[in-house]
């Protein structure tokens, strides 16, 4: 932490004018805090943020920073210092003064403010560093920092942005859009359920037709020896039975935050235990996802030589043909023709490399029906004919090519 101090000041605004300005990029140490939330956005190193209420920036020196703002009257306060310590910290962030300290943290702004202006620097030094250590703690405490439901015909997209310290939490109940997280654009729609850890990039688009009903929350979880939290951003969709138990702790959440009522640990660490459970059902819906892609090649495998039809694969397995085509693409990384094709292709090339076998018998024995379509796909995959693999023997290996479809 800062203890050195040897320049102060400290204004407080009720104009725009400072915040429309270009982009700075000061010698100094600043904070901005906005007690009340104001029709703008503001970038640090080109991450933009809303500025809503209790909003706090934290700036070292050669930070740059740019702030947009359309209201003509405002309330917020700036400060800046320059110290001679060495700070180790990091270097800017932002965040959200918690509800039960925003009264004492404006009183010790105001504070701070009229003993730069009645230049008692003794008073000032001790209302900085109030601030920086509440700062400094507010890194590092678990709690709640944001909480709102976004309900109606909501038409603002949020911009790209990430945040330094704080977990962000966005639940769809209805509505739909795109998310975009972690260089992937992700579509949403009711009951999705998205995770966004510190320093995660990300975005949402809200679609222009429909209406949103969104709880978004972003909090501070420094650990739990009992409680771990993810570290990967993920999205998932929430089975609908347990749907009633996610939106009943959100909205608690939302109610106390919005009522400026403190937020127990023990909703904060019921909220992890529920990510981790989504997060759970996640890894073991994907490990019977890969298992179903296992029954596929299996299948296919056993009746390489005979009808092969997704259709009839899918009914063998009781599923859609839709739903067993995405799976098996998602997880083998190509279709289930290119694969049926692939396995009939390595049939082949062992028969004619190591038997006498006429050609056509192979082409019927490894299913393909018409000799023509055989050489076609064959020479295709393997850049040579079947009849100058029969000549060349295993003298020559072929040149696989390929013939995946991704």
């Amino acid at each position: 932490m800062i203890k050195k101090v040897v320049s102060i000041f400290s204004h407080r605004f009720n104009n725009n004018r400072f915040l429309n300005g270009v982009t700075f990029r000061n010698e100094e140490y600043q904070i901005f805090f906005f007690p009340r939330a104001l029709s703008g956005t503001f970038s640090l190193n080109g991450s933009w943020t809303d500025i809503v209420a209790n909003r706090i920036f934290f700036l070292s020196p050669g930070v740059e920073f740019r702030a947009i703002c359309e209201d003509p009257a405002v309330d917020y306060f700036h400060i800046g210092f320059e110290s001679s310590d060495d700070y180790t910290g990091p270097l800017c962030y932002f965040s959200i003064i918690p509800q039960e300290l925003k009264i004492e943290f404006m009183k010790t702004n105001i504070s701070l403010a009229a003993a730069c202006v009645k230049n008692n620097r003794e008073q000032a030094c001790a209302d900085l560093m109030g601030i920086l250590e509440r700062l400094e703690n507010l890194i590092k405490k678990n709690c709640v920092i944001f909480a709102a439901r976004i309900v109606g015909r909501f038409r603002r997209n949020i911009l790209r942005h990430y945040h330094e310290y704080d977990f962000q939490i966005d639940y769809f109940s209805e509505g739909s859009g795109s998310i975009y997280l972690e260089n992937r654009h992700i579509e949403y729609s009711g009951g999705c359920f998205c995770f966004i850890p510190p320093r995660v990039s990300h975005a949402i688009t809200y679609h222009d037709s429909g209406a949103v009903d969104n709880y978004t929350l972003k909090f501070k979880f420094s650990g739990d020896p009992h409680n771990a939290i993810p570290r990967e951003a993920f999205t998932a969709e929430v089975p609908p039975e347990k749907r009633p138990v996610v939106l009943r702790v959100l909205k608690k959440i939302v109610g106390e935050f919005v009522q400026d009522l403190p937020i127990s640990s023990e909703v904060l660490n019921h909220l992890v235990e529920i990510i981790n459970n989504i997060r759970s059902g996640i890894m073991r819906a994907e490990n019977r996802q890969e298992i179903l892609v296992n029954q596929i090649k299996q299948i296919i495998d056993a009746n390489i030589s005979g009808r092969l039809r997704v259709s009839e694969i899918a009914f063998q397995l009781g599923l859609s043909h839709e739903y067993l085509s995405r799976i098996f693409r998602k997880y083998a990384g190509n279709t289930i023709t290119s694969y049926i094709n692939e396995q009939r292709l390595k049939s082949s090339l062992g028969l004619l490399q190591n038997t006498n076998i006429p050609i056509k018998q192979i082409s019927a024995e490894c299913g393909f029906k018409n000799i023509n379509y055989f050489y076609a796909i064959f020479q295709k995959y393997y850049s040579i004919t079947p009849r100058e693999v029969r000549r060349l023997g295993g003298d020559r290996p072929p040149v696989k090519t390929g013939t995946k479809k991704k």
